[in-house]
């Protein structure tokens, strides 16, 4: 612990406060994104509006609020953002593919070997065999941080190392809601210390941080214990606080495990002022989606921040149409008199005394003027509005235009890919720092040591490790590349004029195996689709071969076809070739055909698997 606990937790207080004095301009925002989109957010109205020692205690104290609901009128931005959440995620990170594969970050280096991507491979396979384990809480986490930035703007994963035996899960993923953080960043804008704030009943307290500890009044407070040993207090929920900074290199000097690491964390309790824990990460493990770059602002706006005025003027004309509706349907009365009991409107029911003896009605509806239709044309306009805003007609694009030749498709690929590209961008800022840390996780527990399931070849040490993303997204961006190749094609055979001559020529000078290469890294496809190119040349070496021994062979044929004709047999054969004065070179080509043949055959069925590899 350190050494004036009382002083460390005061400081962090402190800087909490300058962190949430920062913070309250984008809370106004988010109030209204809670109310008018994603009304089952809870804590933003606790906030608003209180100073920084209440909002210490309220942070998501208010319940559930699930019946927000019922003063929205139309549930377009529900809807919408469901799909524009699920959207993302089938684009970005779908839960059926490798989104992203592993490369060496030096961009200078020679190409990876065949034997280096293949390790690299077997790595990200693990990484995703991890995440998909329930026990790993990834997809939910995921799921709720990507509804989070598109509603909000952030979403926030934090990735816990996990120690202990079970190395199937050597990391757990996750959510923290947006309004229990307050993060800061660095000068390059990354975000580099978070202060958590949230509430936990005492008895969670008192088993997350002194459950194995005699002297738990020391640990947590006396206070807590007794709330903890309570059965009418135990839950009772305590205000809790996570502050996680950069560590000051000083303090990392001398000291072993996640205390020497480049992050410092301590949790408290504000309210009593108490020190609880203290350790350490080796690197920062709250991980941000953001849905725009912003600089060096820790908070970004999301699409719902330009379609906020369309929402609250979607609400109200659905208010109106609500209310037009009903003044159609019951209208007001005017009635003669002034003795007239309130009129019952139920079907079937009888309202005496309105009628006089001739025949003349004592009330009239007053729904003069009120036009349901035109309030709803205006409606479905706004609708309209909103769903472009948050993209909804994207989806509709994608599924369009199936029957588009490939240069069409590839590039109506590539503009729908654009469409989404600079929240993709964003999103891998935050999705590749997260791959980091669980490379890193896995580093330290040895996971690439000799040995491993993981290992990695000599060639690979003292090299860093980083990912590069292959998700629809990321490929519809790249298919400008498969664009430019299939047009060289077509102006390689337009420039040939039909001439196989000139065509042969012309396409010597493109690289198969580049193009190959290129193709499959963009389409996203596995290493071993492809065999190692010293494979590829040893069949071509091969195929050549062959090619060479069957023309050798057709050539044998039509000469022996005409030795035939001059003698019999072999021998005739043979003797028909002197005669004729053939070359030495063709007369042992005539001598050992007999054995020739059976050796291109089984050329052949040696080639023939690995031209299918």
């Amino acid at each position: 612990m350190a050494s004036n606990p009382a002083s460390l937790v005061q400081d962090l207080i402190d800087e909490w406060a300058a962190l949430a004095n920062a913070r309250v301009q984008w809370e106004t925002y988010w109030r209204d994104v809670a109310r008018y989109v994603l009304p089952q957010t809870e804590g933003f109205d606790s906030l608003i509006g209180t100073n920084i020692n209440a909002a210490i205690t309220s942070v998501v104290s208010t319940p559930v609020s699930a019946n927000k609901s019922k003063d929205l009128y139309d549930m377009t931005s529900l809807w919408a953002i469901e799909r524009l959440t699920a959207g993302l995620i089938s684009l970005k990170t779908p839960e059926t593919e490798y989104w992203h594969g592993n490369q060496l970050d030096d961009y200078f280096g020679a190409d990876p070997t065949h034997e280096e991507q293949e390790a690299l491979e077997r790595l990200r396979n693990y990484q995703f065999k991890v995440r998909s384990n329930p026990k790993s809480g990834f997809w939910g986490a995921h799921r709720s941080a990507i509804k989070s930035m598109c509603g909000f703007g952030d979403g926030w994963m934090f990735v816990e190392e996990v120690h202990g035996h079970d190395a199937r899960i050597p990391f757990r993923y996750e959510y923290n809601p947006l309004v229990e953080l307050y993060p800061g960043v660095a000068p390059n804008g990354q975000p580099n210390r978070m202060f958590r704030v949230f509430r936990w009943s005492a008895e969670q307290v008192v088993r997350k941080f002194a459950k194995d500890n005699q002297d738990a009044e020391a640990v947590v407070g006396k206070k807590v214990v007794e709330m903890a040993n309570n059965p009418k207090q135990r839950h009772e929920l305590v205000t809790v606080m996570h502050a996680v900074k950069p560590r000051d290199d000083s303090d990392r000097v001398g000291k072993l495990g996640v205390k020497a690491g480049a992050f410092c964390s301590y949790y408290a309790l504000p309210d009593e002022k108490h020190l609880i824990g203290e350790g350490g990460f080796y690197e920062f493990p709250f991980h941000r989606y953001a849905w725009s770059n912003t600089g060096t602002r820790p908070y970004s706006e999301g699409p719902v921040a330009y379609a906020i005025g369309e929402l609250k003027s979607l609400q109200e004309m659905a208010k109106n149409e609500l209310l037009a509706t009903s003044a159609l349907l019951r209208p007001a009365m005017a009635v003669s008199g002034k003795n007239f009991v309130r009129l019952n409107f139920n079907p079937g029911a009888v309202n005496p005394g309105l009628i006089t003896p001739d025949g003349h009605k004592l009330f009239e509806p007053m729904n003069g003027g009120v036009r349901p239709d035109f309030a709803q044309a205006v409606i479905e306009a706004r609708r309209t509005s909103v769903r472009e805003m948050l993209y909804l007609n994207l989806w509709q694009i994608i599924l369009q235009d199936k029957q588009d030749t490939a240069t069409a498709a590839l590039i109506k690929a590539q503009e729908k890919g654009e469409m989404f590209g600079p929240v993709g961008i964003s999103l891998n800022e935050g999705l590749a720092a997260m791959t980091d840390r669980e490379i890193a996780i896995l580093g330290r527990k040895r996971a690439f040591d000799k040995g491993s399931p993981l290992e990695m070849p000599d060639s690979m040490a003292n090299k860093n490790v980083t990912p590069v993303f292959s998700s629809p997204l990321d490929r519809l961006r790249r298919m400008g590349e498969l664009v430019g190749m299939q047009r060289m094609i077509e102006f390689a055979t337009a420039m040939a004029g039909g001439d196989p001559q000139r065509l042969a020529k012309i396409f010597a000078r493109f690289d198969d195996d580049e193009m190959l290469d290129s193709a499959r890294d963009i389409l996203g496809a596995p290493v071993k689709v492809l065999v190692d190119k010293e494979k590829a040349d040893d069949a071509r070496q091969a195929g050549d071969q062959q090619q060479q021994a069957l023309t050798a062979l057709a050539a044998l044929k039509g000469t022996g076809d005409a030795a035939k004709s001059i003698g019999e047999g072999g021998a005739a054969m043979a003797g028909g070739a002197e005669s004729v004065n053939a070359s030495p070179a063709l007369q042992r080509m005539l001598s050992q055909a007999p054995q020739i043949a059976p050796q291109v055959a089984n050329a052949a069925q040696r080639a023939m698997p690995q031209q299918a590899a």
